[in-house]
């Protein structure tokens, strides 16, 4: 009896250790297969991290390690470019202190630029961004924000405001430094806004610049493109690339942000922590990967059904009632980034309402995002055009018979007045509503912003204020600089004007001579009178001496 229990008994758990084990084994196979279905792409990469990001959808083709924190090196000029052209012209001149050229690290990248040096914000970033040149990165964030420090808090304001959670930056230009680090996913969100950046793209357009003349290099020198998927005359040149930003520290290692367009596509690639040359070789991996096994398709209408959204935003209380399915939309197309010949089955989507008020467009209610088990394949900005509520009051029986016959006869004019009019005051209250929306928001920024910079308005002011006298100073000092030509006609016009007021001068001389000579004369006679009456008071004292 009590051996036929105990057999019983271990197979009742032999069975159920059997269940647990296939379960067990069983469930990463399912997700596997899962994630598989869709095929997503996959390449080897050399770097510690490594991302592309596809710029047009805000979705990761391929990662590796993309929220690790690690150094930057150089790549990191690409947001001080950003911040610089956000609040500088280009013409605008740039003064290099001792401490701008000579508060870097020895043997680190530089254009010859000596303390005194003044070149134009242009200049600087042409230097900064094709040659890495460390001092220009000091000069041009000391005329900005008047410090590094404050320049970098703007930085830090900047990657914030782009989404960056990984990131933080301690200086310009990327040398070490303890607490400046990012990942390749922030870069990458920060590759995809210069992308959007024309004076970026221009400068990253070129091969090489020349500068203007400074004290080391009177004639100007002349800067060239490092990175060599920019270049023609390297084996890694690569046509699809628009711009990027090399990077090298010892601790560092190599690092290289890198902008792509194929096709009206546009891809970032970002590896950090790589060596030389693989860095070349990871980023055209990476691009092959997004350009050529993944695709952009446009979004099913059952996946973005404006009816079933008006109907989450009415239940989430987002809009009210009043509020219609055709007045949400997105701006420009809704796009999916996925494997080539992926299907669009069981792709979900998830509504993102806490965004920060500086990031979104304005009109946006929500952010969409899109995604294939569990990885992001699109995001987008979700907007609700503002409604006008037309108010129609009751009339009297008599003049609504009075009305009908005076419409039977202008009909045609009156419906078409009524669209023009109404179409006129529409734009008109929309615009104004934008307008007055557009400067809360920049009042809002302008105050979060100085807030961030720990800098009150008083001291904003006043730094705008040196700013437009230093300009001012340029401009006189421009205007003072009147060619040689120039000065010899109006030397030529003035001449007879200079004799005029010669012969004035020599009249006005010669008046006053003679008034000095007079005075002198009576000078003279004056001293001549006094002697001779000093002789006599001597004459006396000598004839009293002698009688006594």
């Amino acid at each position: 009896m009590f051996y036929h229990h105990h057999g019983r008994w271990r197979r009742t758990c032999a069975a159920v250790l059997m269940t647990l084990l296939i379960c067990t084994l069983g469930t990463p196979l399912l997700a596997m297969h899962a994630y598989a279905a869709w095929n997503f792409p996959y390449t080897e990469l050399t770097a510690g991290a490594g991302v592309v990001l596809d710029a047009d959808t805000g979705a990761v083709l391929f990662q590796k390690n993309m929220h690790e924190k690690m150094a930057p090196a150089s790549i990191t000029k690409v947001l001080t470019a950003l911040v610089v052209l956000e609040h500088c012209d280009l013409d605008e001149q740039v003064t290099f202190s001792h401490d701008d050229v000579y508060n870097v690290d020895a043997g680190s990248s530089n254009a010859q630029i000596e303390e005194g040096d003044v070149l134009t914000v242009r200049d600087c970033l042409y230097a900064l961004l094709l040659k890495s040149a460390n001092e220009c990165g000091n000069a041009l964030a000391c005329h900005v924000a008047g410090s590094r420090e404050a320049f970098v808090d703007m930085m830090n304001a900047e990657a914030t405001r782009l989404g960056c959670q990984d990131s933080h930056f301690a200086n310009p230009s990327g040398l070490y430094a303890e607490d400046h680090y990012t990942s390749a996913y922030d870069m990458a969100l920060i590759g995809a806004e210069a992308m959007k950046n024309r004076d970026f793209l221009e400068i990253e357009s070129h091969a090489s610049y020349k500068m203007a003349g400074t004290i080391r290099n009177p004639g100007g020198l002349t800067v060239y493109m490092e990175h060599k998927m920019l270049r023609k005359d390297t084996a890694y040149s690569d046509a699809r690339v628009i711009a990027g930003k090399t990077g090298y520290t010892k601790l560092a290692g190599n690092t290289l942000i890198t902008m792509a367009e194929q096709d009206g596509r546009h891809l970032v690639a970002v590896v950090l922590q790589d060596k030389n040359p693989a860095h070349y070789v990871d980023t055209k991996a990476l691009l092959d990967l997004g350009f050529n096994q993944t695709e952009n398709q446009p979004v099913s209408d059952a996946l973005f059904n404006r009816e079933e959204l008006r109907n989450r935003f009415v239940a989430d209380t987002i809009v009210d009632e009043s509020c219609k399915a055709s007045d949400i939309h997105v701006e420009g197309n809704v796009l999916l980034s996925l494997p080539k010949g992926a299907s669009q089955d069981g792709i979900t989507y998830k509504l993102n309402y806490n965004l920060p008020s500086s990031e979104i467009p304005t009109h946006t209610i929500a952010e969409i995002e899109y995604l294939a088990d569990g990885v992001t394949v699109g995001r987008y900005f979700i907007q609700k055009e503002p409604t006008i509520e037309v108010i129609l009051h009751e009339t009297p029986t008599s003049t609504k018979v009075a009305v009908a016959t005076s419409v039977s006869v202008l009909t045609i004019v009156g419906v078409m007045a009524f669209f023009i009019l109404g179409s006129g005051t529409a734009v008109g209250l929309k615009n104004v509503h934008d307008d007055r929306k557009l400067s809360r928001r920049m009042q809002e920024k302008r105050a979060q912003r100085l807030q961030e910079m720990e800098m009150s308005e008083e001291e904003f002011l006043a730094l705008v204020e040196r700013r437009r006298e230093r300009k001012a100073s340029y401009s006189r000092d421009d205007a003072s600089r009147l060619s040689t030509r120039q000065r010899a006609r109006i030397g030529m016009d003035e001449a007879p004007l200079r004799e005029q007021k010669t012969s004035r001068v020599r009249s006005d001389v010669s008046q006053r001579s003679l008034k000095q000579r007079a005075r002198t004369h009576m000078e003279d006679e004056k001293l001549r009178e006094h002697q001779a009456a000093h002789t006599v008071r001597a004459e006396r004292n000598r004839s009293r001496s002698r009688r006594r």
